[in-house]
C-alpha cells in the first residue's frame, strides 16, 4: 500500500509533465478476474485514470468495489502501474509495465507483477510475470473493430499457485462492446476451466457500463 501512495502522489505532483490524462468510471455487474468471479456475481463500480508522455512512459491507477468472499468481509482492490510503450507502426506495439494490486482489508492478498504486450494488428500477446513466488499468467486475445462495435475473444491461464496445482487453469471469453453517446456498453460471457478441482469451475455473463473522459 505505500508503495501505491508514493506512485499516486508522484503522478500528481508531476501531472502537468503529462501529454494526456483519461479518466474512465464504470458499474459492472461482476467482477471477473482471469475466469475467476472476485465478488460472488454482485454489482461492483469502479474508477481508473491513466497517464501517457510523448516519450512513450504510461502510468496510472485503479480502484474497485470488488472482491468480497462472503457479505460479511467487504473490501476493495485497489491498484497502480508504470511502465514504457512503444509503437513501432500503426498495428505493431509492445509495452511492459510495473503493476501492484492491494487489498487494504487483506494485505496478505496484495502481488506485484511485471506485464510484457505485444500487440499485432487485431491479436495481443500478454505475459504476467508473478514476484515474491506469485503465479505468472499468459493471455492471448483478439478484437475487431466494427461500426461503433467491438468484438473480442480472450484465451487465458495462469500457473499454481505455491505448487498447489488445485488454483490454477485456463480461461475462455468472448464479448462485444459498443458505444454510444459517450459511453460503453459491454457484455461478455466468461468460464473457468480449473486443473485441478473441478468445483473451481465457473462461468458466467457480465454487463458494464463505462464513461471515459480524456484531457
Amino acid at each position: 500500500m505505500n508503495k501505491y501512495l508514493y506512485f499516486f502522489v508522484y503522478f500528481i505532483l508531476n501531472f502537468s509533465a503529462y501529454a494526456e490524462t483519461e479518466i474512465q468510471f464504470s458499474l459492472n455487474s461482476d467482477s471477473i478476474w482471469r475466469g475467476l468471479t472476485q465478488n460472488n456475481g454482485e454489482p461492483t463500480i469502479g474508477a481508473d485514470i491513466n497517464f501517457s508522455l510523448d516519450n512513450g512512459f504510461v502510468s496510472g491507477a485503479w480502484i474497485e468495489s470488488c472482491c468480497s468472499e462472503t457479505s460479511s468481509y467487504p473490501t476493495r482492490e485497489i491498484g497502480f502501474y508504470a511502465g514504457y510503450e512503444k509503437r513501432f507502426s500503426e498495428n505493431i506495439a509492445f509495452s511492459f509495465n510495473y503493476v501492484g494490486t492491494n487489498y487494504p482489508n487483506s494485505k496478505l492478498d496484495n502481488y506485484d507483477e511485471l506485464e510484457f504486450n505485444f500487440s499485432f494488428h487485431d491479436f495481443e500477446i500478454s505475459y504476467f510475470r508473478g514476484l515474491d513466488n506469485f503465479p505468472d499468467y499468459y493471455e492471448l486475445s483478439y478484437k475487431y473493430d466494427f461500426l461503433n462495435n467491438s468484438l473480442y475473444l480472450i484465451y487465458g491461464d495462469f500457473e499454481s499457485f505455491k505448487n498447489d496445482n488445485k488454483s490454477n487453469g485456463s480461461n475462455y471469453s468472448f464479448g462485444i462492446d459498443t458505444r454510444m453517446r459517450g459511453f460503453s456498453i459491454s457484455c461478455f460471457y466468461y468460464y473457468f476451466n480449473a486443473n485441478g478441482l473441478k468445483d473451481l469451475d465457473d462461468d458466467g455473463i457480465v454487463f458494464s457500463l463505462s464513461k471515459k473522459t480524456s484531457f
